[in-house]
C-alpha cells in the first residue's frame, strides 16, 4: 500500500526537498503523511479546479509544482483564501504535497525540461550553490546552453512559442540579431538577470520580466524573450506524474 510518507519519499529522491530556497515551503502542506494513496492528480497549482478535480477523480493527494501556503495562516475560514483550501482538501481527504523550488533545482527538473524543449546543448547551471556541487540530484538553478545553430531573435521567439504550446511570447531587443548562447529560468527569473550577464548569454528566455529590468538587459546587449510563468513551468506536470507513476509500479512489485 502506498501512503503519503512514500510519495513524499519518492519526490525527495527526485529533487530533494534541501535543495528548496530558504524562503520556499514545500513537501506535505496539507495531510497524514501516513494515509493511504490509491490515486493521485498532478499539478502545476493547488486551486479550488485542481482540487475539485482530484475529488472528482477520487485522487487523495494532488501533487503540485507552487505550494498553497508561503506564510504562516491568522485564521483557517471557508471565506478566506487560503484557508478555504485548506479546510476543503481536509474535508475531502486530499493531502496536498509541493515540490517548488527543490524542483527547479534538481538535475531533471522544470529548466531542464524547458531547455530541451528548445534543444540546448552543453548545459550548465546558470545559478549554483558550491555545498551542493557534485550532489548526483543537483542541477542548479537556471541553465545556459547552445542552439544547434544560430538563428535570429525571432526566429527563437517563434521556436520558443512553438515549443511551448503556441503560447504568446514577448521578445525585447533587435529582432534580427542572430543569437546562440541562451540562458534561461523557469519561473519569474528576474533575480538571475545579472548571472545571464556573466554568463555571455545572447539572449535570456524566462517569465515575468519587469520592464525596468527589460530597459536594463536591453541596455547591456541581452536579448529577451519573456514566455509567462504558467507556461515554461507546466512543462513539468506530464514527466513528474510519469516519475511519480513509476515509482509506484515498483512498489506495488
Amino acid at each position: 500500500m502506498v501512503r503519503v510518507r512514500d510519495i513524499l519519499a519518492w519526490l525527495d529522491g527526485f529533487a530533494p526537498f534541501r535543495y528548496a530556497a530558504s524562503w520556499d515551503q514545500g513537501g506535505l502542506q496539507v495531510g497524514d503523511p501516513d494515509a493511504p494513496v490509491t490515486r493521485l492528480l498532478v499539478a502545476l497549482d493547488p486551486s479550488s479546479a485542481t482540487i475539485e478535480e482530484a475529488r472528482t477523480l477520487a485522487c487523495q493527494c494532488l501533487v503540485s509544482h507552487h505550494p498553497l501556503l508561503f506564510q504562516p495562516l491568522k485564521t483557517v475560514r471557508t471565506d478566506h483564501f487560503p484557508g478555504n483550501l485548506v479546510i476543503t482538501a481536509l474535508v475531502g481527504g486530499i493531502h496536498l504535497i509541493a515540490a517548488h523550488t527543490n524542483l527547479d533545482a534538481a538535475r531533471d527538473g522544470t529548466n531542464t525540461v524547458l531547455s530541451e524543449k528548445l534543444s540546448l546543448t552543453q548545459l550548465e547551471p546558470l545559478e549554483r550553490d558550491p555545498a551542493r556541487e557534485g550532489e548526483e540530484r543537483y542541477g542548479g538553478m537556471g541553465r545556459v546552453g547552445l542552439l544547434p545553430r544560430a538563428m535570429t531573435l525571432a526566429e527563437l521567439a517563434a521556436k520558443t512559442q512553438d515549443a511551448l504550446g503556441a503560447v504568446a511570447v514577448r521578445a525585447v531587443g533587435d529582432e534580427t540579431r542572430r543569437v546562440v548562447r541562451v540562458a534561461l529560468c523557469s519561473g519569474s527569473g528576474g533575480s538571475l538577470l545579472e548571472q545571464a550577464f556573466k554568463a555571455g548569454a545572447d539572449v535570456f528566455v524566462t517569465g515575468d520580466i519587469k520592464y525596468h529590468d527589460a530597459q536594463r538587459a536591453v541596455e547591456a546587449g541581452l536579448a529577451l524573450i519573456d514566455v509567462g510563468h504558467f507556461a515554461s513551468e507546466q512543462l513539468i506536470v506530464r514527466p513528474l506524474a510519469a516519475f511519480l507513476q513509476r515509482q509506484a509500479a515498483l512498489h506495488r512489485k
